[in-house]
């Protein structure tokens, strides 16, 4: 399962006792988990947002997940989601999340998010 940055900030806020973090527990499971590369920049970014160590941080969602290196077929797959998306009315769809489910489909996965731009896709959990 690839995690959304909405899904790892959830886990990285919330102690491990907490309904936020039980949920997204439930929902993962045993599965394998996955990140793309490019959330590592996103995740930085809300660190240094909220005065939240980054390093410690990275490193703890590179124990947790493996890192799927951005490529050409990812690349391409994710504009074409992206621009499909906004036709079908996620005018907040972005370039990067469309990546992000290019990247899950590149290695089977599903996306765990809490983000409703990826409502009504199939292979999207979209967590309230």
């Amino acid at each position: 399962m690839l995690l959304d940055t909405s899904a790892i900030i959830q886990v990285l806020r919330h102690p491990k006792t907490s309904k936020e973090f039980k949920l997204i527990q439930k929902h993962i499971g045993e599965e394998e988990l996955y990140v793309l590369v490019v959330q590592l920049a996103e995740l930085s970014d809300w660190c240094l947002a909220n005065n939240v160590p980054v390093k410690e941080r990275i490193e703890e969602v590179k124990k947790l997940a493996n890192i799927i290196p951005l490529d050409e077929d990812i690349c391409l797959e994710g504009s074409r989601i992206k621009n499909e998306r906004r036709k079908t009315g996620f005018r907040d769809f972005g370039l990067l999340d469309g990546l992000l489910l290019a990247a899950a489909r590149s290695v089977g996965e599903r996306v765990l998010t809490f983000d409703r731009d990826f409502a009504e896709e199939q292979d999207c959990l979209v967590l309230p």
